[in-house]
């Protein structure tokens, strides 16, 4: 067992750390490579390195952290040949970690089977950390003779907020090469956020609800609530400079659950959100009503086309992301799009007819988009798919669906006028033969199919009582002038 920290490792050859949460296909040049990534639990990532393909399946365990989470945080990471499939020997890579300006990890780590784990545990203090492994004779790098598990005590992914992670390759094949192969570095950064968990006590009406709020960007740093409106506001830190994101794509999730009991916020079908005064589309907003007991949860999903068209009409010295979240009197329509609460998915629906009827033979097309780049999917994408009444019984349920190319077309057949939610989940994206698990999600919509004989809302049935009684007397008043 061997100690380092901060001081010592100014006077030793070995750098950075990692735990790489999003990363994408790397294209290798002359100048150094870098891959970002931003709100994912696991990645494939790819580099072309000579006439070979590398790739780097990283997984973060538990797969969604937040400041409660009591389990013990691991990364792991695999180097393997992408076209074989078989691993790669010998890898070196420097580790680095940081939160804000603050240096929490700077080291080199070693895997002789192209395998490594990386157990974070509590402990330290900022700019000081302890490796509990071995020492690699020739690298100097970190890993473990016996396990392939190596544990760093150091504050890290333990207090809520963004972290940044970055890693660049010093050697790979053979454990003497020191440089980077090919004369080519390889590198990557990415950050990961622990969900910070802010609890938010609600007065409405003279009665108190207990709502739980969950950012997976940075930490919540206020929170208030408009009873005028029935509206939900909070804010967090936010770097709004737009160059900090040119070449990195990332999202914005926020979680909010607001009890049942709060009928007069959750007793809706559709909610509307603000960021900074700027309307969300209405897919970005979606409920999940089943995933807790007398619960509704509410995802709020921000790409990175939002973020830019958003920072167009603010200050962007502004330094904080503003929500707010409210009951929408919007009439709920058929989902056209929805987007998946993580992994970072679109899924375009087209109906045939477009208009859904009581047990009518509905055609859906879908056709999945990755939200990073805004770019349709063309590998194989494997799924399941639901449609659930109001309870959330389901109807119509069918798994290991894949929609070849990114695209698919279902066959629905509906029971009786009403609303009900479409529920698509996404279990691996098959590309090269390669399946790739690491970015799942649920995508959530609503699906609407009006009454054949009056319109679906019960206030029109008096309108249309009172029009006729109204017709039949001015009818009669005029009989009897005449």
């Amino acid at each position: 067992m061997v100690t380092t920290n901060a001081t010592n490792f100014r006077k030793s050859l070995a750098l950075p750390t990692v735990v790489i949460f999003a990363l994408l296909t790397i294209i290798v040049s002359e100048i150094p490579l870098q891959a970002y990534g931003d709100g994912f639990t696991q990645e494939n990532v790819y580099a072309s390195v000579g006439n070979r393909t590398m790739a780097m399946f990283i997984k973060i365990n538990p797969a969604v952290i937040t400041t409660e989470s009591v389990q013990d945080r691991y990364m792991q990471l695999k180097f393997f040949d992408a076209r074989t499939t078989l691993p790669i020997n010998n890898v070196s890579f420097f580790l680095n970690i940081t939160k804000g300006d603050q240096k929490l990890m700077y080291d080199l780590f070693y895997t002789h089977n192209g395998t490594i784990a990386l157990k974070f545990e509590p402990g330290g203090t900022i700019g000081t950390w302890n490796v509990l492994g071995d020492k690699e004779p020739i690298s100097g790098g970190w890993y473990s003779q016996v396990t392939n598990q190596v544990n760093v005590q150091a504050p890290i992914l333990t207090e809520g907020g963004l972290y940044h992670f970055n890693m660049e390759l010093l050697g790979f094949d053979y454990p003497n090469e020191y440089v980077p192969p090919y004369g080519t570095k390889v590198n990557f950064t990415s950050y990961l956020s622990v969900g910070d968990i802010y609890y938010n006590t609600i007065n409405y009406n003279s009665k108190t609800y207990n709502s739980t709020m969950i950012s997976y960007f940075d930490k919540i740093a206020s929170t208030s609530f408009d009873p005028s409106k029935i509206q939900l506001l909070w804010s967090m830190p936010f770097d709004w400079n737009l160059s900090r994101y040119q070449d990195r794509p990332f999202l914005v999730h926020e979680e909010i659950r607001i009890p049942n009991s709060f009928k007069e916020f959750v007793n809706t079908p559709t909610f509307s959100a603000t960021v900074n005064g700027n309307p969300l589309a209405p897919a970005k907003i979606f409920q999940d009503p089943y995933g807790l007991q007398n619960t509704t949860i509410i995802h709020i999903i921000i790409n990175k086309g939002d973020i830019e068209r958003i920072a167009k009409t603010i200050d962007p010295n502004a330094g904080t992301m503003d929500f707010s979240l409210a009951p929408s009197k919007t009439n709920m329509t058929t989902a056209t799009g929805m987007f998946t609460d993580f992994g970072g998915w679109e899924i375009k629906l087209g109906w045939s007819p477009t208009e859904l009827n009581e047990n009518g033979n509905e055609k859906l097309d879908l056709t999945f988009f990755d939200q990073l780049t805004g770019q349709q999917v063309t590998d194989d994408v494997a799924y399941d798919l639901k449609i659930l009444d109001f309870k959330g019984n389901a109807l119509f349920s069918k798994t290991n669906l894949m929609a070849r190319g990114g695209t698919d077309s279902q066959s629905i057949v509906l029971p009786s006028n009403g609303i009900y939610k479409i529920q698509a989940t996404i279990t691996s994206v098959i590309s090269n033969g390669i399946s790739d698990t690491s970015r799942l999600g649920v995508a959530r919509g609503n699906l609407v199919i009006p009454s054949s004989t009056l319109p679906e809302f019960p206030f029109v049935i008096p309108i249309f009582v009172a029009s006729f009684v109204s017709l039949i007397v001015l009818y009669r008043l005029k009989f009897k002038i005449n």
